[in-house]
């Protein structure tokens, strides 16, 4: 994993500081693009590359409806996450 897969962009960036604010919670797609001021689309695009290395975990449900959180059985979630901390600390 590099670095450029999770921050793309200001948009990936907020995604995964939300989802870090959040850890103990699950999200929709569209809950997701409200709160990040984007559309679902975006949401979708910025999402993909944190599933492709499982930072991001992704479920479909009845519907389609596409429901997000952090992996946090991965070890590279998990360094983000304590990473995370440690910044807030400063």
């Amino acid at each position: 994993m590099k670095l450029l897969d999770l921050f793309q962009s200001k948009a990936q960036v907020r995604l995964v500081e939300h989802l870090l604010q959040n850890q103990d919670k699950v999200f929709n797609q569209a809950g997701l693009a409200r709160v990040l001021d984007v559309s679902p689309s975006t949401v979708a695009r910025i999402a993909e590359p944190l599933v492709k290395c499982r930072v991001l975990m992704f479920e479909r449900y009845e519907q389609g409806m596409k429901i997000f959180a952090l992996n946090k059985e991965e070890p590279a979630a998990r360094n983000l996450m304590d990473f995370y901390d440690k910044i807030r600390q400063l």
